[in-house]
């Protein structure tokens, strides 16, 4: 029986939903304390958690649940909505099948937001909310990229980037242009990566790549032209105005309401300024619920793996 608790038990399911088919998987024993994983997005997937990180959090004594939402990742669905509604509706379900009657919330970045929101209408249904690279204001990250992007244009004398910057710049700060604008110069200026990964994210970062599972979602989502890609990020913006959205009220409201919160980021995420990790910090408003690591970017599971499973071993155990 020992063994059995050590071991990691992986069971795979594939959930029927709503009459739609989302793509799961559960990692760890059952009995365990579980934590459902939201992964990033609007459509993201959570397949880079899947291949380097679920098993080894459910080895920590956690029976995890990972999986992507609706019409996002491999969840095809032409009839996803892309509301709110729905995706709590979907996480309720999550519940249902597993026989939650609460969880904790691993959300990263867009999927701290989603958790977030569901945190906020259903506090008896979560024991803890762990933000991961969440921005708590979209517009302020859309900010920080611009001014951090600007940056390294002129320290580089890169006069095509500036111009494309400034392009960014004149769009409307509410529109689909203004934010994928920001997203791609953030990605082309290296502004999710670490700058000197250490040896474990490089080695798990090249697994991932060489992964056959990744190699098959790549295929999948390029064969389907990223409708699961695209049609969320349209879809979401067009519903539900996420890129205005700022969570920083609602993460103050959730203590009262029983629900603790942490946050783990990395201190080279070009999402977020000095200031924004302040409005972070005080919307969590425990010190010791926050952390802010070196080295480190966006992928704070990959980035520091070691420091975020002791981070979660300590704070939910």
């Amino acid at each position: 029986m020992g063994q059995f608790l050590i071991l990691l038990i992986f069971l795979f399911g594939t959930v029927c939903v709503n009459a739609q088919s989302l793509y799961i998987k559960t990692f760890g024993n059952p009995a365990d304390r579980p934590i459902i994983y939201l992964h990033g997005g609007p459509g993201g997937s959570m397949i880079d958690f899947e291949v380097t990180t679920a098993e080894k959090l459910a080895g920590q004594g956690f029976f995890i649940i990972a999986y992507d939402r609706r019409g996002e990742g491999r969840s095809e669905d032409d009839n996803a909505q892309f509301t709110y509604e729905q995706t709590l509706s979907d996480l309720n379900d999550l519940y249902d099948r597993y026989n939650l009657k609460s969880a904790t919330l691993l959300g990263h970045s867009f999927g701290g937001i989603v958790g977030t929101l569901y945190a906020d209408k259903y506090p008896e249904k979560t024991d803890r909310l762990v933000l991961a690279g969440t921005p708590v204001s979209l517009q302020e990250s859309f900010k920080t990229i611009l001014q951090s992007v600007t940056t390294i244009a002129e320290s580089r004398e890169d006069s095509a980037l500036l111009q494309q910057v400034n392009m960014v710049k004149n769009f409307d700060p509410s529109s689909i242009y203004y934010s994928s604008g920001c997203f791609m110069l953030a990605m082309q200026s290296g502004l999710y990566t670490a700058k000197n990964p250490n040896t474990e994210a490089t080695e798990l970062y090249t697994r991932l790549q060489n992964n056959e599972m990744m190699k098959n979602y790549t295929s999948f989502i390029t064969s389907n032209n990223y409708k699961t890609v695209l049609n969320p990020t349209m879809g979401f913006w067009k519903n539900e105005s996420y890129t205005l959205i700022d969570i920083s009220e609602k993460l103050r409201s959730l203590d009262a309401k029983g629900v603790t919160v942490y946050g783990i980021y990395g201190k080279e995420d070009g999402l977020f300024d000095t200031a924004h990790i302040n409005i972070i910090q005080d919307a969590i408003g425990y010190e010791n619920r926050f952390a802010w690591l070196d080295n480190c970017s966006h992928g704070v599971f990959i980035d520091q793996q070691e420091v975020f499973l002791d981070l979660l071993k300590n704070w939910i155990r």
